[in-house]
């Protein structure tokens, strides 16, 4: 039998460290409120120079249980961070890609909207 991540590992990991965030779906579906695990500092690798150096970029990302959703998340959905971890976020950002870790748990990168 195997394990069931979702159960056993991801709902009481977001107990602890997960905030309540608005979920937004593209298309005009109703938003609603899923826990996300947010992180400002994502970085990435973008692009080799000629001289050897790299070009990096950050990134937030949210980490989420796919087990909350009512259909899978995709690009361009929005996503409302209000407070992490009693911290005043309030900023909405847009799925730019949505990364399954293939345990029950998705990693979903995100790009400020801009006001």
């Amino acid at each position: 039998m195997g394990i069931n991540w979702d159960q056993h590992l991801l709902a009481p990991l977001h107990g602890v460290f997960g905030d309540p965030v608005e979920y937004r779906p593209g298309g005009g579906a109703e938003p609603y409120t899923i826990s996300g695990i947010f992180d400002r500092a994502y970085t990435q690798e973008v692009e080799p120079l000629d001289d050897g150096s790299t070009i990096n970029t950050t990134k937030p990302v949210l980490g989420v249980r796919d087990s909350q959703f009512r259909a899978p998340p995709k690009q361009g959905d929005r996503v409302l961070v209000g407070i992490v971890g009693g911290v005043p976020v309030n900023t909405l950002f847009a799925v730019a890609d949505v990364q399954p870790d293939s345990h029950g748990g998705t990693k979903l990168i995100l790009n400020k909207v801009k006001s």
